[in-house]
């Protein structure tokens, strides 16, 4: 092992590195001088892969000892640790052994830490699903990083607390209600209330309503507790931070967990940024959060009124923060979320269908049979964007629809350019309501177009995105992630909508930042507005991402909704990107994309950054990539004033 200059000890290069290109490995760290500190950051570089460095934090025990799980890449040239420190003693070196194992040797392991799991992954594989064997497999080896929820807050304790104050040093008035009738669990959040480092605390009751109006002409903030509900010592200073640094901001809320009688710790849960679906059946569970208390002017009835809801309320006034701070723990188990409720379109649902396609009529066919027979709908305009079919099979599905009013087809020769296909297709569409879908979608339920709709009856939302499954019944999109991966990834893929592994959020409506292109519902006058898709740089891959961003950009919400089905057989039409030709070309998407939302891909909202974008699905990260307070905009995150 060798330290370069720029403070990285390289474990592997060249030709060694090429030795576990592609493969699970195995790496001890034993750093007993603490040069990486309390975590080490495992740095994997790629060849010919955009962005080149993909960072890994791994937590360190108190000895300075750690172990990292890794599925290396193919591209694989280099692997590095990178120390943060400055202090380390002179000479001190780390003793880092790294071994490459059998992909049996990770399914084991796999079966030993999370067994139940692996199981699930199994039942891909006995399915016939070697991709999502191999995808889920992949996913939670990365997972075994993961580390127990009490070292992870041992090393979070370690870093310095927050002071915040006002810019004139003053420190405005907290006013906390506790509420409930549990005299043991409301003695117990009086006495958490009474530790706050916070200076300026004070209790007061939900049901003294003159105490709302009096307060209204000054700056003073509110937050409402339920008895059992404990404060971290600095939750309020950490809330307050956002409030105090911009005057946009009129509420803050943070993340949770369990503690039991003795005071041990469990169960975590990390919320997104801000979003109003979530909020409005339950999910989000805002309790807790402070509230500047001329945002709830006109609430009449602030006691009764849900926490969710109250910051709706807020939200009419000014943004919403989100401290990805573990602030506040229960004694009892929240109350569990309601599934979100489907919705009706408020007008005629008349929509103009893209569908780009090359071939493969027995897709096309079927697609086609779930628009016009079965698929709810006022009126449609589906044009077939064609890319050069030659086969017979085609020619006679297209003859067959040659008649029908509702059905377009449209030459489009060249080479296959995704984004090239929509912008055409958009361009000649009759109705403002405007759907991108792929040839390999079907519907499952008549009313799918319908929801997808009514979203869109919101004016703020720009796009809403639906349901995708594979035909096997698992996931395969049920929103997207930035960052996950190396530009962003379907959440949820891969797992079973009722396995009980997405925390109950793929029964949840909810705002996200960016769906799938596959079928995603949108306005042409949007589409006009931002400019489209992006032909030039982003002709095959992530041209639904970029497109999305440019939608949030102008401040539109992207929503997804779990009440439009269908199903997806994803790129079986289009194959998969394994040539060299086709590997370049997604090389060179993902430079555009870094290049132009870097920021964005690297902060999504409506994940959460204490936990990991390489396992996925809120797993537990060793280190937070960020303890900013967050929004749910572009871009995510707002400073903070931190004095000390």
């Amino acid at each position: 092992m060798t330290h370069d200059a720029s403070s990285h000890f390289v474990v592997l290069d060249g030709d060694d590195a090429g030795h576990i290109a592609g493969y699970p490995i195995i790496m001890d760290i034993a750093d007993p001088d603490r040069v990486f500190g309390r975590t080490a950051t495992v740095c994997i570089h790629r060849r010919d892969r955009f962005p080149a460095l993909m960072t890994r934090p791994v937590l360190l025990d108190d000895q300075g000892l750690g172990r990292f799980y890794g599925w290396m890449p193919a591209s694989l040239h280099r692997l590095s640790i990178r120390s943060c420190q400055t202090n380390a003693a002179a000479g001190a070196s780390p003793a880092i052994r790294v071994r490459r194992i059998s992909e049996a040797r990770a399914a084991a392991l796999i079966a030993v830490w999370t067994p139940r799991a692996a199981f699930r992954a199994l039942r891909l594989r006995a399915a016939g699903s070697v991709k999502g064997f191999e995808y889920r497999v992949a996913r939670l080896y990365d997972a075994l990083n993961a580390p127990r929820y009490t070292a992870w807050i041992e090393a979070m304790t370690e870093m310095a607390p927050l002071t915040v104050s006002s810019a004139d040093g003053r420190e405005p008035p907290v006013f906390v209600s506790i509420v409930g009738n549990r005299p043991m669990q409301t003695d117990a959040t009086r006495q958490s209330l009474a530790l706050q480092s916070y200076p300026n605390v004070r209790e007061i009751s939900a049901e003294d309503t003159s105490f709302f109006t009096a307060s209204s002409k000054d700056v003073a903030y509110w937050m409402r507790l339920p008895a059992g509900m404990l404060l971290d010592e600095h939750a309020v200073a950490h809330m307050m931070a956002p409030l105090l640094a911009d005057p946009t901001v009129v509420a803050a809320y943070c993340d949770e967990d369990r503690v039991d009688a003795r005071g041990r710790r469990f169960q975590p849960f990390f919320k997104p940024a801000w979003n109003p679906p979530l909020a409005e059946t339950g999910w989000l569970a805002p309790d807790g959060a402070l509230i500047r208390l001329d945002a709830l002017k006109g609430v009449t009835d602030i006691a009764g009124t849900a926490s969710g809801d109250l910051l709706t309320l807020a939200s009419r006034h000014g943004k919403i923060a989100h401290v990805p701070r573990v602030l506040l723990h229960r004694l009892t188990a929240r109350l569990p979320a309601q599934p979100s409720r489907p919705k009706k379109p408020l007008g005629e649902t008349k929509v103009s269908v893209i569908i780009p396609t090359r071939d493969r009529a027995d897709l096309l066919s079927v697609c086609l049979d779930g628009l016009f027979n079965g698929t709810r709908a006022d009126d449609l305009d589906v044009i077939v964007m064609d890319n050069e079919s030659r086969e017979p099979e085609t020619e006679a599905l297209f003859a067959r629809y040659a008649n029908d009013r509702r059905f377009r087809r449209l030459p489009m020769p060249g080479p296959f350019n995704f984004s090239r296909a929509c912008n055409l297709g958009v361009a000649q569409a009759r109705y403002e309501l405007t759907l991108l879908l792929n040839n390999d979608v079907n519907p499952i339920d008549p009313g799918w177009l319908d929801q997808m709709v009514a979203e869109l009856d919101d004016p703020n939302a720009g796009a809403s995105g639906a349901f995708l499954l594979f035909p096997d019944g698992y996931a395969q999109h049920a929103g997207v992630t930035l960052g996950s991966g190396s530009v962003a990834r379907h959440s949820f893929h891969f797992r079973h909508p009722r396995a009980g592994e997405d925390y109950g959020l793929m029964a949840q409506r909810q705002e996200m930042s960016a769906v799938t292109g596959a079928c995603l519902l949108t306005r042409r006058s949007l589409w006009q507005q931002v400019g489209g898709m992006n032909e030039e740089q982003l002709a095959v891959a992530f041209n639904d991402v970029d497109y999305c961003l440019k939608l949030r950009d102008i401040g539109k919400a992207i929503v997804w909704t779990p009440h439009a089905r269908l199903i997806h057989h994803e790129s079986v039409s289009r194959g998969g990107d394994d040539t060299p030709e086709k590997l370049a070309r997604f090389a060179s998407e993902e430079k555009y994309m870094h290049e132009c939302w870097g920021d964005a891909l690297r902060n999504d909202p409506f994940y959460n950054p204490n936990v990991s974008l390489t396992a996925g699905d809120w797993t537990l990260d060793a280190a937070p990539s960020s303890l900013l307070p967050r929004l749910p905009g572009l871009p995510s995150r707002i400073s903070q004033r931190t004095v000390g």
